[in-house]
């Protein structure tokens, strides 16, 4: 027998065995490619149930927790009670109710407080939604969490929608392909407000309004667009006062209070914010708390405590992003204070 008849007679003999082991070999890569399926899709999933928008809280807060901003704070009130509370008996009156604001300003002046105190105001759901809860990884994932949202609010009215830095979730321009998307899907949904009965509102939070996509400030989707400034002299004389509330027995007379708010009128080094001023109280605290471990007695807190807190704690607002902010507010704002 020749050599290729040996080497053919080999191979019909292990052929069954070769096709076995072939066969076994693809039912083994076909049940793996079946569990890799498998593991795959439950983390995708639980990563889009951790993404729950729900009620942030019902929330306990009103207005008289907000210290001062008293024009702010009847703005808002104006703005949201009648499309919270009497969205139809509105519509006996032909007037159409505001869906949207835009709380706008300096960081550290209290946009979100507003919010979550307008929502315990009037009884309303507040959601929120963040860059960090709308971002993902998986391609049409932030459009769906911007529906689901909205979907959330509107089955559980009277509600509000916030959007926190929505300039970084709504940019006017971006290289990234998921914002225009965002965009597109927000638009969908607060246009969608507008034909139905629904109460909720969506209020817009932005440090930078300016670089806010121009279709989402459109009238009819944002009706009101509000300036919300450093605090004037009267909310920063009520701002100190509220914050040494807690230890007025360790205050002595001596401190100004009037005199505090004219210390922290606003100049060539800046403004001062609300969270500024509670650090300025904070510090003049520990100052004091530190002092009392040293000597071993009660300290009484006077003038220089304050003094050193001005040391440690600057304006932390410039005044040209303030000249930036009334120079935008004077072009769109529809309600500013200064």
């Amino acid at each position: 027998m020749s050599y290729e008849n040996k080497s053919i007679d080999k191979i019909l003999k292990i052929a069954p065995i070769l096709l076995t082991a072939i066969e076994l070999s693809e039912a083994f890569f076909r049940i793996y490619r079946s569990l890799d399926n498998n593991t795959e899709k439950p983390p995708i999933k639980q990563r889009e149930n951790k993404i729950s928008f729900h009620i942030i809280e019902k929330s306990q807060a009103t207005f008289k927790e907000i210290i001062g901003f008293n024009n702010v704070k009847n703005e808002l009130r104006s703005a949201l009670e009648w499309p919270l509370k009497y969205r139809q008996l509105m519509k006996l009156y032909d007037l159409e109710p505001i869906n949207g604001l835009c709380l706008f300003g300096p960081p550290g002046c209290g946009k979100t407080h507003f919010v979550r105190c307008a929502a315990g105001e009037f009884g309303a759901n507040l959601y929120v939604a963040t860059p960090s809860n709308i971002g993902s990884v998986w391609y049409g994932q932030p459009e769906k969490r911007i529906r689901r949202i909205f979907e959330e609010a509107r089955s559980n009215t009277p509600s509000i929608i916030a959007v926190d830095e929505a300039d970084k979730i709504f940019p006017r321009s971006s290289s990234s392909s998921v914002h225009p998307r965002l965009v597109s899907e927000l638009l969908q949904n607060m246009d969608g407000l507008l034909t139905e009965e629904s109460q909720t509102v969506i209020i817009l939070l932005t440090n930078e309004p300016w670089r806010l996509h121009d279709a989402i400030l459109r009238r009819g989707r944002i009706d009101r667009i509000i300036y919300v400034p450093p605090p004037d002299y009267e909310t920063r004389v009520a701002l100190f006062k509220y914050f040494m509330s807690k230890i007025t027995k360790n205050v002595t007379i001596e401190v100004d209070f009037e005199e505090l708010g004219k210390l922290t009128e606003p100049s060539e080094r800046g403004y001062y914010s609300s969270a500024a001023i509670k650090e300025i109280c904070r510090t003049v605290k520990e100052e004091a708390f530190k002092e009392r471990l040293n000597n071993n007695y009660d300290i009484k807190i006077d003038m220089r405590y304050f003094m050193v807190g001005f040391l440690k704690v600057p304006p932390d607002i410039d005044w040209k992003q303030i000249l930036k902010y009334e120079e935008w507010a004077g072009k769109k704002a529809s309600f500013t204070t200064k």
